[in-house]
C-alpha cells in the first residue's frame, strides 16, 4: 500500500510549485467541509470547518457556525480526514546539524511527508538544540523537536559519543549542566553504575527534569520503576531477569541470552511487571520497527528502494544502505529477537490494557528512513491487538500527555496547536491509510503534498554538506 501511495504522489510532483519557507505570521487557514478525527473519541465528525490563526486552532464547527475571515487560505476537505499530527517519541536526528546543510532539511521534510509533527530526540547535542531552535524560528520546515540530553554512560561505555560519568558527583554535575544547557530530559544507558544512577535520579528530581532511557544492569527494572524513571525505551530492562551481569554486558547489551529472557518470562511475571509499571506511572516506547529491520534484512533494502527515494539526495540514501545496523547484532541475537517478538507484542497489549502509558517511536537513525517507519510502528501496535484508534492515541494524545502538553497538543480543539494531518482516507478504518497524506500543518504552517515533494525534489541534486 505504501508503494501505491507514493507512486501516486509522484504524479503530482511535476505540477508542484516551490514552497514559500517564510514563517506564516498571522495568516489564516480554513479547512472546509472536512471530517474531523479529534482524538477526543473514535467517532469521526463530518462536515466541519476548522479555522487556524497564528499557529493555533481558532474554532471547530459546522459551516453555519464558523465564519471564515476574508483572505483566509481555504483548504478543501471534502471527502478527507483531518487528525492531529503524529509524534515519533524516539528519534535520532540533527546530531551534526549546521544551518544550510541539506541532510537535516531532507530528514525534517520526510517526517512531515508522513504526518510527523513532533519528535523526541533521544540523544541530544548542541547541534540538536540549534536544530530545534531553527524549526521554532521558522528557518527550517520540520516537526517540533524535544531534546533529551547527551547520553550518560558508565565505565564500560558502548558508544564513543557518550558522556561517561564514573562517580555520583560526576553524575550530578552532568545533570546540572544539561539542565543549564536547556535539554528537556536526561538520557541514561544501561552501563551506568548504581551509584551514578541513584545520583542522576536524585539530582533530576531536585531540578524537576525527567530522566529516560534504558535500565542500568546494576539497578534492575523494579528499582528503576520505583525511583520514578519517566520512560523506558525499547522495553530494555524488562528483559534482564535471572541473567548474570556478564551475560547482560555481552555484545554491548545486545546478546541472544538477554533477548531469550522474553521466552522465559511467565504470564505471572509479565503481569507483575505490568502492575509495577502502572503503579510507577512510567511510560514505554517499544520501537518495534527497529527490531523488524534486524529480523528481516530485506526490509531495509525495501526502504532504500522505495519510490520516495527519487526525492532524496543520493548520499542520503547511501547512509541507509551502508549504515551497518545489522553488524551491531549477531545473527543469534537477531534470531532471538524474532522469536521474542510475539512476547513483546503481548507485553505491549497488557501494558495498554492495564492503563500504562505507551507511545510510538522508531529509533530512527542512519538505518531507518525518517517518518516512513513510524507508520510501520503504528502497524505493530495494531498487530499487538490495539485498535487503530488506540494505536493513534499512542502517537497523538499519549505523547502530548507525556510531554506535559495535554492542554495544548494532540487533539483537534479550539486553542490547541495547529499540528494537523489531512488524509484522503480514514486511518481509523485501516492504519495504512496514514500513507494517503494530502498535506500537513506543523506549527500552523501548511504544506500540501505537492509543496512537500517540490521541496524534497530541490534537494535531490544537492550534496549533503551544502
Amino acid at each position: 500500500m505504501r508503494h501505491a501511495m507514493f507512486v501516486a504522489l509522484t504524479l503530482f510532483a511535476a505540477h508542484a510549485a516551490a514552497a514559500n519557507e517564510s514563517p506564516i505570521g498571522n495568516a489564516d487557514y480554513a479547512f472546509v467541509d472536512v471530517t474531523v478525527l479529534s482524538m477526543e473519541s473514535p467517532a469521526p465528525v463530518p462536515h466541519r470547518t476548522v479555522l487556524v490563526r497564528g499557529g493555533r486552532i481558532l474554532s471547530v464547527g459546522p459551516p453555519e457556525e464558523v465564519s471564515i475571515p476574508a483572505g483566509a487560505t481555504r483548504i478543501d476537505g471534502s471527502g478527507k480526514f483531518l487528525m492531529p499530527g503524529l509524534a515519533d517519541m524516539h528519534a535520532h536526528v540533527g546530531f551534526d546539524y549546521e544551518p544550510g546543510q541539506s541532510v537535516e532539511r531532507a530528514d525534517m521534510l520526510l517526517y512531515l511527508a508522513t504526518g510527523v509533527t513532533t519528535l523526541r530526540n533521544a540523544v541530544g547535542s548542541p547541534a540538536t538544540l540549534a536544530l530545534a531552535q531553527a524549526i521554532e524560528n521558522g528557518d527550517l520546515a520540520g516537526p517540533r523537536v524535544d531534546n533529551a540530553s547527551p547520553l550518560l554512560e558508565g565505565e564500560n561505555a558502548v558508544w564513543g559519543f557518550a558522556t561517561r560519568v564514573l562517580s555520583a558527583e560526576q553524575a550530578r554535575a552532568a545533570v546540572r549542566q544539561f539542565v543549564a544547557d536547556g535539554y528537556g530530559s536526561i538520557k541514561i544507558y544501561h552501563t551506568l553504575s548504581r551509584e551514578s544512577y541513584e545520583a542522576v535520579a536524585d539530582e533530576a528530581g531536585k531540578l524537576g527534569i525527567p530522566y529516560v532511557g534504558h535500565v542500568p544492569f546494576e539497578v534492575g527494572v523494579e528499582e528503576v520503576l520505583a525511583d520514578g524513571q519517566t520512560s523506558i525505551e525499547h522495553f530494555r530492562g524488562y528483559d534482564i531477569d535471572g541473567l548474570s551481569l556478564q551475560a547482560l554486558e555481552k555484545d554491548g547489551g545486545r546478546s541472544a541470552e538477554r533477548f531469550a529472557s522474553w521466552l522465559n518470562m511467565s504470564d505471572a511475571r509479565m503481569d507483575q511487571l505490568v502492575r509495577a509499571t502502572v503503579a510507577a506511572g512510567t511510560w514505554n516506547c517499544p520501537t518495534f520497527v527497529v527490531n523488524s529491520m534486524l529480523i528481516d534484512a530485506d526490509r531495509l533494502e525495501a526502504y532504500a528502494d522505495h519510490p520516495m527515494t527519487a526525492y532524496m539526495p543520493a548520499d542520503f540514501i547511501a547512509r541507509f544502505r551502508e549504515s551497518g545496523l545489522e553488524e551491531l547484532f549477531s545473527p543469534e541475537s537477531r534470531d532471538m529477537l524474532r522469536q521474542a517478538r510475539p512476547q513483546m507484542l503481548k507485553f505491549l497489549k497488557k501494558l495498554h490494557d492495564a492503563g500504562a502509558g505507551v507511545m510510538t517511536g522508531t529509533d530512527t537513525f542512519p538505518s531507518l528512513v525518517p517518518g516512513f517507519t513510524l507508520i510501520d510502528e503504528l502497524g505493530a501496535f495494531v498487530e499487538a491487538g490495539l485498535s487503530p484508534y488506540e494505536a493513534l492515541q499512542a502517537a497523538t494524545t499519549g505523547p502530548a500527555r507525556y510531554l506535559g502538553d495535554a492542554d495544548s497538543r494532540g487533539r483537534i480543539l479550539p486553542g490547541m496547536a495547529a499540528d494537523l494531518v489531512l488524509l484522503r482516507a480514514n486511518p481509523l478504518n485501516d492504519i495504512d491509510n496514514l500513507w494517503k497524506l494530502d498535506g500537513v500543518m506543523a506549527n500552523g504552517r501548511w504544506l500540501d503534498r505537492e509543496a512537500l515533494l517540490s521541496m524534497l525534489q530541490e534537494l535531490t541534486d544537492t550534496p549533503l554538506g551544502q
